[in-house]
């Protein structure tokens, strides 16, 4: 997976993270197109173990991807029930 923290105004922390074999490629719904960039999601990978230590004391955090979610839920971070789908692909905010 791919993981990039970002901190906002020094205090506040976003994570993005999104399945490898995502980035880059263009996801499409009847209503909705995102194109999951390595711009956003960085090109640094990371196990589920740092996704999870990342997650603790994030402010926001915008995860897309199988893998990506079911780590997310396994620390707790998020209930699958949180998410939305599209073209299949689960994605989660966190706000």
């Amino acid at each position: 997976m791919h993981l990039k923290v970002y901190r906002i105004d020094g205090t506040k922390k976003l994570v993005a993270a999104c399945d490898r074999e995502l980035i880059n490629t263009t996801i499409k719904d009847s209503d909705i197109e995102i194109t999951i960039s390595d711009k956003f999601y960085g090109t640094q990978t990371a196990t589920e173990e740092e996704l999870a230590e990342a997650l603790k004391d994030a402010d926001n955090a915008n995860l897309m991807g199988k893998k990506v979610i079911e780590a997310a839920e396994k620390c707790g971070a998020i209930q699958k029930e949180d998410c939305i789908y599209i073209n299949g692909i689960p994605h989660v905010q966190i706000l």
